[in-house]
């Protein structure tokens, strides 16, 4: 299952589509809270995580889910971009990282690349 967390309802409709479409399950939310909850009663195998979230940042975010499963693939998304933001996403661990707006098409072959690549660890 493919988790998204993002404050805008349509962003998480439109990767919802998109990744439906590919083939993915999906479960979409809009605060961290609920992605914790969902992570905790779910398989997540990656996430595509909005930086900035109401009751939270991205990154606080997707170290909490690594908890929870320590293989999780972790997207991060941002309407903030910076190479600052970007090196501190690699840091953390995050397989990609996409300035919004991105080609849709990018974020697909990124989660499929990166689930191919730690299914063969």
């Amino acid at each position: 299952m493919i988790l998204i967390v993002d404050d805008q309802k349509s962003m998480c409709w439109i990767l919802s589509k998109i990744l439906s479409e590919a083939g993915f399950l999906v479960e979409t939310t809009q605060t961290a809270e609920e992605a914790l909850l969902i992570a905790a009663n779910n398989k997540i195998r990656a996430a595509i995580i909005d930086y900035r979230l109401p009751d939270k940042n991205g990154f606080d975010l997707f170290l909490e889910l690594k908890k929870c499963n320590p293989k999780i693939l972790g997207v991060l998304i941002s309407s903030y971009g910076s190479k600052e933001l970007r090196e501190k996403a690699t840091q953390l661990g995050f397989y990609a990282y996409f300035d919004k707006p991105f080609q849709n098409q990018a974020i697909v072959t990124a989660l499929q690349a990166g689930l191919e690549k730690t299914m063969g660890n």
